[in-house]
């Protein structure tokens, strides 16, 4: 009897195993079909890039969502819906996201900075852009202001580390939670706990799912299953160090105005926040407290309130 245990364990988690990917696997074609991609693409060069607008005007906000984030479009669905109001909204998916096609080119910050420049000229030509970012997002921010000083009116970091911060990190824990959550995904586990309402804190599900409506929060968890921990954004995560290296040779930010909002981390992740602030002579900078690292989502109306505050500033 002891014998006929041992075996049948291994039997069933084989089983179980197998039928939550093939499960994962079908549901992912399925919901391929389902979601057509809202907004438009352009072509980078190295990828067909996905990209949704939204709004009017003189001045165009473009959104940097941070490494690993599944969708754009539903990551910044309540800002970008806000920032409308105030002109062009710009979100776009990293290759390998979202409606995004993926890429064999290198995820070195000059492809994805060189990348980024295309789009804004693409979809904001010839327009003063601000850039809001979120997390790894930053280093994109930094290097497209270095290099178009001359277009960016402002730049809105959202709980982003700072090239120094990046530059020392250890990516080891990055690509831990990457490979995990790949495994999770792949097998269906992710999917499963997902139906139940159990999402990984990691990609801002558990704060962002329950906030959107309900077809927009569809596409969410459909992209959450396909895309979290997925290969293009390990390969994001391998080039940390260096592409915050790259972006420590050029030159600060000069009197381009920033403003850093973070969340409550404690005094280490507190001294990197002051790091990023220092990037600009005209800096502002506060920690919302009581926040996750999705602050727009779990913050929101404290977020919006100083985004506008510091809008309405550089905008005079």
């Amino acid at each position: 009897m002891k014998k006929i245990k041992k075996i049948i364990f291994p039997i069933l988690l084989i089983l179980c195993l197998a039928a939550g990917t093939i499960w994962q696997s079908v549901m992912t074609q399925i919901e391929k079909n389902k979601y057509a991609a809202i907004g438009n693409y352009v072509d980078v060069g190295t990828y067909q890039a996905h990209y949704y607008s939204k709004g009017f005007g003189d001045t165009a906000f473009v959104l940097i969502a941070g490494s690993g984030t599944p969708c754009a479009y539903t990551d910044f669905y309540a800002l970008q819906n806000r920032l409308s109001e105030k002109g062009q909204t710009v979100s776009f998916d990293h290759a390998g996201s979202g409606w995004s096609s993926s890429t064999d080119s290198p995820r070195t910050i000059e492809n994805m900075t060189n990348e980024l420049a295309v789009l804004i000229d693409t979809v904001a030509p010839n327009k003063p852009i601000v850039i809001i970012c979120h997390s790894l997002g930053s280093l994109e921010a930094i290097q497209y202001t270095q290099m178009n000083p001359e277009k960016v009116k402002g730049i809105i970091f959202l709980d982003c580390g700072s090239p120094e911060f990046y530059s020392t990190d250890s990516e080891l824990l990055a690509k831990i939670i990457n490979r995990g959550t790949a495994f999770l995904r792949t097998i269906g586990l992710n999917r499963f706990m997902g139906e139940f309402g159990w999402f990984l804190p990691a990609y801002g599900e558990n704060s962002r799912n329950e906030n959107l409506p309900e077809i927009v929060k569809d596409i969410d968890k459909a992209m959450f299953y396909r895309f979290a921990g997925n290969a293009d954004s390990m390969s994001t995560i391998n080039l940390i160090n260096e592409n915050a290296a790259t972006v420590l040779k050029g030159p600060l930010l000069g009197e381009v105005p920033i403003l850093v909002l973070s969340s409550d981390g404690g005094d280490d992740w507190n001294e990197v926040q002051i790091q990023l602030a220092s990037w600009s002579e005209d800096s502002e900078r506060m920690m919302i407290k009581e926040s996750e690292h999705y602050l727009y989502w779990s913050n929101f109306d404290q977020v919006s309130d100083c985004m506008e505050s510091f809008l309405e500033k550089i905008s005079r």
